[in-house]
This record gives C-alpha cells, sequence and structure tokens, in this order.
C-alpha cells in the first residue's frame, strides 16, 4: 500500500529530455516515482495546489499536465495550444493559468478537472495577437502577465466570477519579457527584452500605470 506522508517535504524535478517529472522526498533525499508521458518539457515551468498534492506542470508543446505527488501518477493532460511557456494558480487554488505563444493570449482553467473556464486572447489595438510572457498570480483573484510584441501589461481580475474584468496598460517598454511579482504581492515587475531598464506596476495603486525602473 502507499506510505503515509506529508507532502512539504516531497519535491518535483523536470526530466527536460524524455518528458518526464521525478517525484522526490527532500528529507530522505530518496527517488520516488517517476511520471511518464507529459510531452515537451524542454523549457517547462511548474506550480502546485494550495493543499501541496497537485503539480501543474507547463510543456513547451502548450501541453497543461496535472500530477498527483502523492499517487505518483499523471491524472490528466491537455494540449491547450500550439506553444506555451509558464502558467499559475490563482489565490484560491480554484483556477490554473497558461501564457501563450502561439496563439498569444492566456487560457485559464478548472485546476480540478482542466476545463477551459476563459479564453483571453492578447490582441493589442491594432488587432494583432502578441506573445504573452510573464505570467503571475496576484492576490485578489487576479492574473498578471505581459505582451511581448504589443509592449503591454494586462491584469485579468476573476474576483468577480468567471468573466474577468481585464485592465490594459499600454507602452509599457520596448518587448517586456520575463515578469516577477514581489513576495507581498504587490508590484509587478516586467524585464524589458528590447532596451535596458524595467517596468513596474504597483498593484495596490495600479491607477499610478507603469513606471520604468533601473
Amino acid at each position: 500500500g502507499m506510505t503515509l506522508r506529508g507532502t512539504g517535504d516531497l519535491a518535483v524535478i523536470i526530466e527536460r529530455a524524455s518528458g518526464s517529472v521525478l517525484i522526490v522526498d527532500t528529507t530522505k533525499r530518496i527517488s520516488l516515482a517517476r511520471v511518464e508521458g507529459l510531452g515537451d518539457l524542454s523549457h517547462a515551468s511548474v506550480v502546485f495546489s494550495r493543499d501541496e498534492r497537485f503539480a501543474y506542470v507547463f510543456g513547451r508543446d502548450g501541453g497543461l499536465s496535472k500530477v498527483d505527488i502523492l499517487q505518483q501518477k499523471l491524472v490528466k493532460r491537455i494540449v491547450q495550444s500550439g506553444n506555451s511557456i509558464g502558467g499559475a494558480i490563482s489565490q484560491d487554488g480554484r483556477l490554473v493559468a497558461v501564457s501563450n505563444y502561439e496563439p498569444g493570449g492566456v487560457r485559464v482553467f478548472d485546476a480540478n478537472t482542466l476545463e477551459l473556464v476563459a479564453d483571453i486572447p492578447a490582441r493589442d489595438a491594432d488587432g494583432h495577437l502578441s506573445k504573452v510572457v510573464g505570467l503571475v498570480d496576484a492576490p485578489g483573484q487576479r492574473f498578471v502577465f505581459s505582451l511581448y510584441d504589443a509592449g503591454e501589461i494586462w491584469i485579468a481580475d476573476f474576483s468577480k466570477g468567471m468573466q474577468p474584468v481585464i485592465k490594459k496598460f499600454h507602452k509599457v517598454g520596448k518587448q517586456p519579457y520575463d515578469g516577477l511579482i514581489t513576495s507581498d504581492g504587490r508590484y509587478y515587475i516586467a524585464g524589458l527584452f528590447g532596451e535596458d531598464g524595467l517596468a513596474l506596476l504597483d498593484l495596490w495603486r495600479p491607477q499610478a500605470g507603469v513606471k520604468r525602473i533601473l
């Protein structure tokens, strides 16, 4: 039978070349299981459910995989786009968002079933789709992300339900790419690929707009 264990000392290791995930016990420093069949993990990232039981793995091929790290198995895998890069899980743990290159946008899924709940195409003012990067979860059931081609930062607010309220910040700088959020959930910072400097958004005072720093 299964050994009784908490998840606090478990970790997953992405095995990029083989499309698999290794579940390890970091206290005993042993490998417990390998979960296979997760597709192209050449640029994969992971977020965890609030209860730390499930790992959501975002693959480069648009694959979103839900791994049960206690039962050591792949619960479900969907291919939700042509090319994706990273994702986040909402504050309440009920929504998983994926940022996509192809087609550009964010897709949001029910964390339990992986059913699609919202599709947010990243269209700029001229109607062109942009690659989406730097997706993070923010307090208040929000996701924040950057539009690489459009030079914009968007906030998608799911606090009122499954139809998000979207706030857009234009002309934040050239080609924002990697994004991060400070541990207090206040500042979102996007690195700019196309120029020197970073774009900073104060989520406590979004009306102040995006500032250029460093």
